[in-house]
């Protein structure tokens, strides 16, 4: 249920609260004086023939109309599965990052493969996926956290990643990250000496 929803249904429910208090005193209203000089009122009349005292008119507020939440799209044959639109996934997504390997690092890969990956601070809705591009190429599509790259040559490499909605719109673009692959070779390689002497 929205927020725009429930603040409607809750000054709909405060005004016919208001609307029921409002019915019984709408009735005659008697002041009664007992013998110490206690003040009290009763929608009774009292035996001394008292007249009914009038009362100021009560105040309503009437419930206003809200619109519906666009903030909230109805999806499906039956409507009754909603997504967030499109826009709302855009502001909430805007920090989607490739926070490993980061902006022209050195990633040095004796074996195995190199580590990709990527954060956001809200959780992904149901059906969202990353997919990720490698030297402009689309590589995999994922909604794992961590994407691990294997045979990549010596080298620049530049990495993309979007964030895709269930209906495989582009949600937020990772900015770009170029790394750059080294691998040891003769001349970096530290050597075991032969400890000559």
């Amino acid at each position: 249920m929205t927020i725009a929803v429930q603040k409607a249904l809750r000054m709909t429910f405060f005004a016919l609260l208001l609307m029921t208090l409002a019915f019984p005193l709408m009735a005659q209203v008697y002041k009664v004086v007992d013998e110490n000089g206690n003040v009290s009122y009763t929608d009774q009349p009292p035996g001394d023939g008292s007249k009914p005292i009038k009362l100021a008119p009560i105040s309503v507020i009437e419930a206003p109309e809200y619109e519906k939440d666009p903030e909230v799209e109805n999806e499906g044959e039956e409507g009754d599965e909603k997504q967030p639109s499109l826009s709302y996934l855009r502001r909430i997504y805007k920090d989607f990052s490739i926070i490993s390997p980061v902006q022209e690092e050195s990633v040095w890969k004796p074996n195995g493969p190199v580590a990709v990956a990527w954060n956001v601070r809200t959780a992904l809705q149901p059906g969202m996926k990353v997919t990720l591009y490698l030297d402009g190429a689309e590589h995999v599509t994922t909604v794992e956290s961590i994407i691990p790259l294997s045979n990549l040559d010596r080298g620049e490499h530049i990495l993309r990643a979007e964030l895709k909605n269930s209906k495989n719109q582009v949600v937020a673009t990772a900015p770009t990250v170029t790394f750059f692959v080294r691998q040891p070779n003769l001349y970096s390689t530290p050597r075991v000496g032969s400890g000559g002497g």
